[in-house]
């Protein structure tokens, strides 16, 4: 395939696979909060605000609906239905179908219907103010319409450049949402916040559930949830489709099949260095909540220095 071809379509498939794991992950994990918030006493200083911060929406979200108003009514509009928020479930699925309408010959022909199965699904689901179990029943639905595409197109897409494209998308929108989930989830929980310690394994276990993880932990570890043990499974565990490490790993075998790809490959290598020489079992103790922030941090600088890098060598 030819440089030219590829500069003409890859912003746009890049994009696809963006949208479309940002509207499965906002899905879980909409729902994964629902279900905590259900196990946890009302009393605990947990809520709704966690999911706007995870998301890294908070200003947006208080220009519209005012500040200390993270109801679970507002927070799960503008998550999930809320067109003023560029992130939204609702506008990540518009994304998917306008970014696939302009590539459309290079997936095969069927692939759009399974995209306007999904746009129309949540259009007609998604409702602003709809009780608990249809939310939650709707927000699974998208989950398996969005895990649907994807597998469809792992296995009929035809793996040339624009495939390699659309996975670079999904693995660093994988690896943003992973960092962010670890974050804004684990700082009251390592931090040892009195109210919040007895319920501790609850919570870990709620992490564990945001990424699908929970059984494949116990696979692996073959040990009760502990945090430290948590920490090195989410981070570096190869075999976990989520773990931080398997996202950069698969964006740098995505990279390598592309041209020019120096830059790009230059700037995963940084983000799988800074990994490699961390410790990261070690900042699940509680004195090193402020550590691990900055670790946290270190890689969202790292993700988005991959981003640039790409955008710089295939969409400019």
């Amino acid at each position: 395939m030819t440089v030219n071809v590829l500069s003409r379509v890859a912003e746009r498939v890049y994009w696809l696979g963006r949208y479309l794991e940002r509207a499965e992950s906002t899905a879980r994990l909409i729902t994964v909060n629902g279900n905590l918030i259900m196990d946890l006493p009302v009393r605990l200083p947990l809520g709704w605000r966690p999911l706007i911060d995870i998301t890294g929406s908070g200003e947006l979200f208080e220009s519209l609906y005012g500040k200390g108003h993270a109801t679970e009514r507002n927070v799960c509009r503008f998550l999930a239905t809320d067109t003023r928020n560029p992130g939204s479930i609702i506008n990540s699925i518009i994304g998917v179908r306008d970014n696939a309408r302009t590539v459309r010959e290079n997936m095969p022909r069927i692939t759009f219907e399974y995209i306007n199965e999904l746009y129309l699904f949540a259009r007609s689901s998604l409702v602003p103010g709809q009780s608990r179990t249809r939310r939650g029943e709707a927000l699974t639905q998208i989950s398996r319409l969005a895990q649907q595409l994807e597998g469809f197109l792992s296995q009929n897409m035809l793996h040339d450049a624009h495939w390699e494209l659309l996975r670079l998308g999904n693995y660093i929108e994988r690896a943003d949402m992973t960092t962010r989930i670890i974050d804004v989830r684990t700082v009251d929980l390592i931090a040892g916040h009195h109210e919040l310690e007895p319920f501790q394994d609850i919570q870990w276990r709620s992490v564990l559930r945001s990424f699908y993880a929970m059984q494949a932990y116990h696979a692996s570890v073959r040990e009760p949830v502990d945090p430290p043990q948590v920490l090195q499974f989410l981070f570096k565990d190869e075999r976990l489709p989520r773990s931080y490490l398997r996202c950069l790993n698969s964006v740098r075998r995505s990279l390598r099949e592309l041209p020019r790809n120096g830059d790009a490959v230059a700037a995963c290598h940084h983000a799988l260095r800074a990994l490699r020489d961390t410790d990261v079992a070690r900042l699940g103790g509680m004195e090193r909540s402020v550590e691990l922030h900055g670790f946290i941090n270190d890689c969202q600088v790292h993700l988005d220095e991959l981003h640039k890098a790409i955008v710089s060598t295939y969409f400019l």
